[in-house]
């Protein structure tokens, strides 16, 4: 059996119908079971590209308003009359299926989903007939022949020689007339005429009013008029049953076609329908591979918003048999199962899937145990509902099969399920099936790491955060993080501290192991994706620059060399700041290097070590582990130069490096000697203002730069004024003064440093 729903097969299934507009489409998408004949799912595959091409080019087939007519096809082929609205409705119908046929003609002829639209037939000269005979409201047009016109020429001469005979009588008895209106009864002219003389006009009673005070009466010089219009309106209603009868005649020749055509039509739609779901949703369509292994780059799960959901890469690869995925709690690892399951059955079916590239084999049948099969009616507990479905599993699997199973034993006694989950992966292994199975036991995961068949991976945690990150992380080892989850929640610490302390005391060294390699990873993980998440902002810095600067290329050749300079100073800025970054985190990366390092050298030093530092040693301040050159000594006091910025601490705040140490000075004086010899504030606020001029003259001097000028303008005199009183305070300027004529005057100072 195949839980198939258990992978939210039904929830895809919900999304491809909102783009299906036959009642009957929808039902066919609904109900559709998996085949697995390689004929079958090649097929569905190729007409879903196709359509999807289709659609990429534009082009809209639509199939709302197409409704099922099988109902009065039946009927013609019964030779029961169909009234005007019926014939109405296979006009309709018709209409749509030389619409869609004529739109499908000027398709690519090598479409496979030609031979549908193809094989629909139309009969035009049938529809003419009808269209000629029935208008839009579905009754028979008064030409639908020539003695139905005849017939309405004649009753409209009939009821206005009528109308006239009935307005002359009411002027000549009005005294008479209980009421002055004309009444119709059995589809003849009659009066409303008071019962004191209803006698006198040797007519014909057609029963009394509500007050019995009149009756209904027709004058003897209506009865022949209305006699005359009685019979035409027989002989209207005669030609129109033969007219329908033609019609219907017509129809219950072309029954069988017209049936065939919906069929045609509901395929159509079914296609256009996965199609419209893949479009929508920048779907693709897997590719069918000759091997037993799957590869998915960038899946994404199609029931996850698509703005909140992470991609994985899944694939299976020689020599493996299986994947097991081992990792916390909420952390992904269903989810993973459930997107390989979900992307094979959908590519099956011929349903787009949400990823960059994807290669399926044609498995003889996937089976899936996922979730809770717990059965009230048949007395089964979880665990039992499990061994159930396993069990039927193992006796209908192959090595031709994939096997997916959601925490392989649960509901019972831990050490009786690991011991059961073990004899099940050999049993599976045994048979040959490819495997996906998720897991939190720890002996499931040594079992795997050991088997070179096996590919052990997990889920990923921020041990920052203690949150998961929802990626996948292929060989490696996933730890269930139970513990760092639950500190989230206890408020009283000594819980956790015990836990972690009976967890330790169960574990053997081997398991240890694993879970130390588990959190290496986990801890690699996040640093990379920190370092990844860098280099896609400074490439996307890049490309603005890169833009920015084709723009400006079209610009005046006036104005285009000032653009390029501002430009690349903006780029250079971004470089430094970057490069500031990166060496920070490696820094910390490196950080147990460098202390290993430092025991090799033997230059480890002791805290009561009087140790003599020099100009230009390499020392590490040990309260936030960064590394620099000493530039000055002064007493207890050293200035230290930290790739570019000037640092003072005392001496006893350093830990001096070996030599080998690089450190950035080299570097960092290379860059500041692109330092311009001038800082432009204008319109800057005051506190910004000195921000920026504290960053410039840090720069400037570690540029050993001898003076620069700074721009403020002359304004309110507000940052003039700020920057001067700082200017005062910062150790490394000589002096500062209004800039001369030609340098700007008062709208600049100019700031000189100390040698």
């Amino acid at each position: 059996m195949n839980y198939f729903d258990n992978i939210q097969l039904n929830l895809i299934k919900d999304k491809i119908i909102e783009h299906a507009f036959i009642k009957e489409a929808k039902d066919f998408i609904i109900n559709e079971e998996v085949n697995f004949n390689p004929l079958v799912i090649k097929k569905n595959i190729k007409e879903t590209s196709e359509a999807l091409k289709i659609l990429k080019d534009n082009n809209i087939i639509n199939f709302d308003g197409i409704y099922d007519v099988n109902d009065i096809l039946d009927k013609a082929d019964k030779d029961i009359t169909l009234n005007g609205i019926e014939l109405k409705n296979v006009l309709v119908f018709h209409n749509h299926c030389a619409r869609i046929k004529k739109q499908f003609e000027s398709f690519d002829e090598s479409y496979t989903i030609r031979d549908y639209s193809d094989s629909i037939m139309i009969s035009n000269d049938v529809f003419n007939k009808i269209e000629n005979c029935i208008d839009n409201s579905g009754e028979v047009k008064r030409d639908a022949s020539e003695k139905l016109k005849e017939i309405y020429n004649q009753l409209d001469k009939c009821e206005k020689d009528l109308y006239n005979k009935a307005y002359s009588f009411i002027d000549k008895h009005p005294n008479s007339l209980q009421e002055t209106s004309i009444y119709t009864r059995n589809d003849r002219i009659v009066f409303l005429i008071k019962n004191s003389d209803k006698n006198k006009y040797n007519g014909y009673t057609y029963g009394s009013s509500s007050s019995g005070l009149a009756s209904y009466v027709e004058p003897a010089s209506l009865i022949e008029e209305n006699n005359k219009k009685v019979q035409l309106l027989q002989d209207k209603n005669d030609e129109i049953d033969r007219i329908l009868k033609q019609l219907t005649y017509l129809i219950s020749s072309i029954c069988e076609e017209y049936r065939n055509n919906f069929e045609s039509l509901i395929k159509l739609s079914v296609i256009f329908a996965k199609a419209n779901y893949g479009y929508l949703n920048n779907g693709i369509i897997a590719e069918i591979n000759d091997t037993r292994y799957f590869d998915f780059v960038d899946l994404c799960h199609p029931l996850i918003d698509q703005n909140k959901v992470v991609s994985n890469s899944y694939r299976i690869y020689e020599p493996y048999q299986g994947i097991v995925i081992s990792g916390s709690n909420t952390g992904g690892k269903t989810v993973s199962l459930k997107a390989i399951g979900l992307s094979i059955i959908m590519t099956y079916l011929g349903i787009p899937i949400i990823a960059s590239s994807a290669s399926v084999p044609l498995y003889k049948n996937v089976y899936v145990d996922i979730d809770d099969n717990q059965s009230i009616v048949d007395s089964l507990s979880t665990f039992s509902a499990h061994i159930t479905n396993i069990n039927d599993i193992l006796n209908n699997a192959d090595r031709n099969c994939l096997i997916l199973i959601d925490e392989l034993i649960s509901g019972t006694d831990p050490s009786q399920a690991q011991a059961i989950s073990l004899a099940i992966l050999d049993k599976i292994k045994e048979l040959g099936s490819i495997f996906v199975i998720t897991t939190h036991f720890d002996d499931i995961k040594k079992y795997s790491y050991d088997d070179e068949n096996i590919l052990l991976s997990s889920v990923g945690f921020n041990m920052e955060t203690l949150s998961p990150t929802y990626k996948y992380l292929e060989d490696s080892i996933g730890s269930s993080n139970a513990i760092e989850i639950a500190s989230r929640y206890f408020d009283d610490n000594s819980i956790i501290e015990n836990a972690k302390y009976y967890l330790n005391k169960s574990k053997d060294e081997k398991d240890q192991l694993l879970e130390k390699l588990a959190k290496q990873i986990e801890e690699n993980e996040l640093e990379k994706e920190k370092l990844l998440n860098m280099q896609n902002n400074f490439n996307s810095l890049t490309k603005t620059y890169e833009d920015k600067l084709s723009e400006f290329e079209a610009n005046k050749d006036s104005l285009k060399q000032k653009y390029i300079n501002e430009l690349n100073e903006y780029v250079l800025d971004i470089k430094e700041k970057a490069i500031d970054k990166l060496e920070s985190i490696k820094e910390v990366e490196n950080k147990n290097i460098i202390n290993e390092i430092e025991e090799l050298i033997d230059i480890k030093q002791e805290e009561d070590e009087e140790i003599v530092f020099n100009i230009g040693d390499n020392v590490r301040i040990k309260d936030n582990e960064q590394i620099g050159v000493i530039t000055d000594l002064n007493n207890d006091q050293a200035t230290i130069n930290i790739r570019g910025l000037t640092v003072k601490t005392n001496i006893k705040d350093l830990k001096l490096m070996p030599k080998t140490i690089k450190n950035d000075t080299k570097v960092i004086s290379k860059q500041y000697k692109r330092v311009k010899n001038e800082l432009n504030i204008v319109g800057e606020r005051v506190e910004d203002g000195l921000v920026l001029m504290e960053e410039y003259l840090d720069k400037a001097n570690a540029a050993h730069m001898s003076q620069v000028k700074i721009i403020h303008g002359i304004g309110t005199g507000a940052l003039r004024s700020a920057l001067r009183e700082r200017l005062k305070r910062l150790s490394y300027v000589k002096e500062f003064k209004d800039g001369d004529y030609y340098d700007g005057g008062s709208a600049v100072t100019m700031v000189e440093f100390k040698q």
